[in-house]
């Protein structure tokens, strides 16, 4: 069963085994996301960057431990190539090779920030559409049928959208694997 999660939560105050972060090879310094969480790991990503360790070309993954900043146990950084190349195809792959890399380290229970570049307007039930396809295409390659709960960081204020979204994929795919959308509720304000 894959559930998919809408998360109320920060990205750093996401608890998951693994945190994904999209970046692009031609934003410095890196902005919203991917920014934040380098602060969170002392520069470590800038660093890399600065060095030519990384470069954020198109599917590049970097896997990092956490530090105690986040609430993940290992932060994985997908290099999305160029700003001017985004776009919701763009997505389907990010999800795709996340999904990839958490099957081959065994990971269960991820976490994604989706990348906002300049300029480009989400539209969430699309986004959720190809998110949703990309799984599909990676269970067609599996014998047996995945087991994950992938956290959705970012959307809590677009829930109906996503949920539109969802229900387009399913009928795309005829529902071909088993889904459950979920949201998180955020605790109340402390007094």
């Amino acid at each position: 069963m894959v559930e998919l999660i809408v998360s109320p939560h920060p990205i750093d105050q996401e608890t998951t085994e693994l945190l994904a972060v999209g970046f692009f090879e031609d934003e410095r310094p890196l902005r919203l996301e991917a920014g934040f969480v380098d602060g969170c790991l002392n520069g470590i990503i800038s660093s890399r960057l600065a060095q030519g360790f990384m470069t954020g070309e198109l599917g590049e993954i970097t896997l990092i431990p956490a530090t105690s900043q986040i609430q993940a146990d290992k932060v994985l950084f997908v290099g999305l190539g160029p700003v001017t190349g985004f776009s919701y195809g763009r997505i389907r792959e990010l999800t795709q090779r996340v999904l990839e890399v958490c099957m081959g380290l065994q990971v269960r229970d991820v976490a994604m920030a989706f990348p906002r570049p300049r300029g480009f307007v989400v539209e969430w039930d699309k986004l959720m559409e190809v998110m949703i396809e990309g799984i599909g295409l990676v269970q067609e390659r599996r014998e047996r049928p995945l087991h994950i709960r992938w956290h959705l960081i970012g959307g809590g204020d677009h829930y109906d959208q996503i949920l539109q979204g969802m229900e387009t994929a399913r009928q795309i795919l005829r529902d071909s694997f088993p889904i459950q959308l979920s949201r998180e509720v955020s605790p109340p304000a402390e007094t």
